[in-house]
């Protein structure tokens, strides 16, 4: 299990990965941002190392706001990204697609970008995004929007906001799916990045179907931290009770919070 740095994205990236270490997770997915420290792979290797985590995953930085990292252009920004996760040994590189006007990248994606991340060493993982404001600026959307990739990065919150059931994006996808970013959303047409079980998609069911499916790759917690960031502590302790909730789902229990003392 994983949890992604990207929304702790404004701290320092050693305190980040000592803090998911003490909240019991295995590795970390990287978000590539603005802090150097996350676009340098000996950095990134040199705190991921004394956290005593694995960073298996690295996702590219082309939200909006990160729109500049590593230059403007999809296939710069793809390229440095493919470089550091390969430097950095991560399995997975995830990405977003080009935007509808972005044509050659478009056709760079269908017919190069592969054989450029084989050399790399990571996969190159499409993951699905949503429509803003009832527009589909992105190009991956759908479930069928994402069959033509070999590898495919499965977003709950994402698929809620597209109004797209969880199971039958699952039942279609799950033969090409290398990632799950999980997490809930709040049915109100953004991307919440909630905790688990505290909105309308019916992760506990989804995550036990993911379970049962002999699912083999990678799952990271993708969650919105800022109420946490004020303490180091209270951070850890909601870090570890939505890993401790989706380990219990993935394999079909229920989940109760620890009792106060």
């Amino acid at each position: 299990m994983l949890v992604s740095t990207g929304p702790l994205l404004l701290s320092p990236l050693g305190w980040v990965l000592d803090a998911i270490a003490d909240a019991g997770y295995a590795g970390a997915e990287l978000l590539i941002g603005h802090n150097p420290d996350t676009r340098d792979p000996a950095r990134i290797a040199a705190y991921a190392q004394e956290a005593g985590l694995d960073i298996p995953v690295v996702h590219g930085p082309y939200m909006v706001l990160l729109r500049n990292v590593f230059g403007s252009r999809y296939l710069e920004k793809t390229r440095r990204s493919l470089e550091v996760a390969g430097e950095v040994g991560a399995h997975t590189l995830v990405a977003h697609a080009p935007f509808r006007w972005e044509r050659r990248a478009r056709e760079w994606v269908d017919g190069e970008v592969h054989d450029e991340a084989s050399e790399a060493g990571p996969v190159f993982a499409m993951e699905n995004l949503f429509p803003v404001a009832g527009r589909s600026f992105s190009s991956v959307v759908t479930p069928h929007d994402l069959a033509p990739f070999p590898h495919v990065v499965f977003d709950t919150s994402h698929f809620g906001v597209a109004q797209i059931d969880l199971f039958e994006a699952w039942n279609a996808l799950s033969d090409r799916v290398v990632h799950l970013h999980v997490s809930d959303n709040f049915g109100n047409g953004k991307d919440s990045h909630a905790p688990i079980g505290s909105g309308v998609l019916p992760l506990e069911a989804f995550l036990g179907e993911v379970g049962r499916s002999g699912y083999e790759g990678s799952i990271t917690l993708e969650l919105d931290c800022r109420a946490y960031l004020d303490s180091r502590a209270e951070l850890v302790t909601f870090l570890q009770r939505e890993r401790l909730k989706a380990e219990s789902f993935l394999a079909g229990t229920s989940w109760e919070p620890a009792p106060a003392v």
